[in-house]
């Protein structure tokens, strides 16, 4: 059973009355979900003539599954957090409004405007040369570390290749002390990243033909499997353990994203650092979150008043407060220089460098192919971890599962 609440504790309002009801489905939740109320009600105090009503999912694949099955009866809501690979299959039936037809009008947004977002962005939410959605939850990749632990193994600052962390990984894993040097780094996000570093690709977007069991492919796994099984100094770990160890002071640093500084700040009790991903090869570095829709099932007023409140979060003002609340990134340039977040980048040592990726930030395929194919990875990569198989011989199997069902 799927159950759908209401965003944070927000308390049943009164009947709506003449105001614009925008109903926004979405996937937030603890304090990432306060936040958003929080966003949500500031709006509404200076829009009073808008009612947004946000419905909670929990998690992203309550959310698709809702979304898919409500597109199909042709009942969506106004507004929703949606994946790349959902935002194709969505757009392929016609079922959303390209928000580029409402950036060229009176209430748009203007060429200077569009031009503050970072580029990575734009790309990511155009289809077929068309302006689709816009960046919603956007969080980069980084590690986080325990600054002392670092220092007391030598290290002032953090490896900026990858051969050179995986020496600092091996230098602070201590037996003795029951310490691992790093966890959560196998993972699809950071194999992606090794193999565009390296020139590779995912998947040919084009052709729909997998491309991540080619030469570089291949080193990638590789490596991630060397750090679990040679070096032995890569805690392969899921959900919540590897952060829990790390603020404990049994990891010295994590591969995580940007939006976990908002869970690891309550709990912290040693002086926290944050790194961008090392780069060996062409700086690339695989970016994270959804992106905001609007369907085009509403009356003109519901999509008018939808986009208003999207046009509004954009605003360099609510990204600052937003990434602020949230560790999500702010997705236009010139919310950086914002005096709330300039206060964050003093608070957190090396986001500031960490939030050069902007710049060279990178995507998964967008295609419906990759909706099914990444969990295929995903168990490729696991299997050649905990089983120690040829990384040939994995990735090979996996691209031809995602080619076999592709073709049905």
């Amino acid at each position: 059973f799927i159950f759908i609440t209401g965003c944070g504790n927000r308390q049943k309002r009164p009947a709506a009355g003449r105001k614009i009801i925008v109903t926004f489905w979405h996937a937030m939740g603890g304090p990432l979900g306060d936040a958003l109320e929080a966003m949500i009600q500031e709006f509404e105090t200076q829009h009073p003539e808008i009612d947004i009503q946000p419905v909670s999912m929990a998690n992203y694949s309550s959310l698709s599954q809702k979304l898919m099955g409500a597109v199909q009866v042709n009942a969506p809501p106004n507004l929703a957090q949606m994946y790349e690979s959902w935002t194709s299959q969505f757009y392929a039936l016609n079922k959303l409004v390209p928000v580029d037809s409402l950036i060229h009008t009176s209430d748009g947004l203007t060429p200077e405007e569009l031009a503050d977002f970072f580029p990575p962005f734009i790309e990511n939410n155009t289809w077929n040369d068309r302006l689709v959605t816009l960046p919603f939850n956007k969080s980069i990749p980084v590690f986080f570390y325990n600054i002392e632990q670092l220092k007391q193994a030598g290290y002032d600052q953090f490896p900026q290749t990858w051969t050179e962390l995986r020496t600092m990984l091996r230098r602070l894993t201590s037996r003795k002390a029951g310490r691992y040097g790093g966890a959560g780094i196998v993972n699809e996000g950071i194999f992606g990243t090794l193999l565009l570093q390296q020139g590779g690709m995912l998947l040919n977007e084009s052709t729909g033909v997998p491309e991540f069991n080619s030469p570089a492919g291949v080193r990638a796994a590789r490596f991630l499997a060397a750090l679990v099984n040679e070096d032995s100094s890569v805690y392969y770990g899921a959900g919540y353990e590897p952060q829990n160890d790390f603020l404990a002071g049994r990891i010295a640093c994590i591969q995580s994203t940007s939006v976990s500084y908002a869970f690891l700040k309550p709990n912290l009790t040693f002086r926290l650092g944050i790194a961008p991903l090392p780069v060996e090869g062409r700086p690339a570095a695989i970016g994270y979150g959804t992106n905001i829709g609007i369907f085009r099932t509403g009356t003109p007023e519901q999509i008018a008043a939808a986009w208003k409140f999207v046009k509004w979060f954009i605003e360099p003002e609510q990204q600052a407060k937003w990434a602020v609340r949230t560790g999500y990134v702010p997705v236009r340039r010139s919310a950086l220089a914002h005096p709330e977040y300039r206060k964050l980048i003093a608070e957190l040592p090396g986001l500031e460098r960490a939030l050069k990726q902007l710049d060279y930030l990178a995507f998964e395929p967008k295609t419906e192919i990759w909706f099914a194919g990444r969990r295929t990875l995903g168990d490729a990569l696991e299997k050649i971890i905990r089983t120690g198989t040829d990384a040939q011989t994995v990735l090979d199997e996996a691209a031809r599962q995602i080619t076999g069902a592709n073709r049905k």
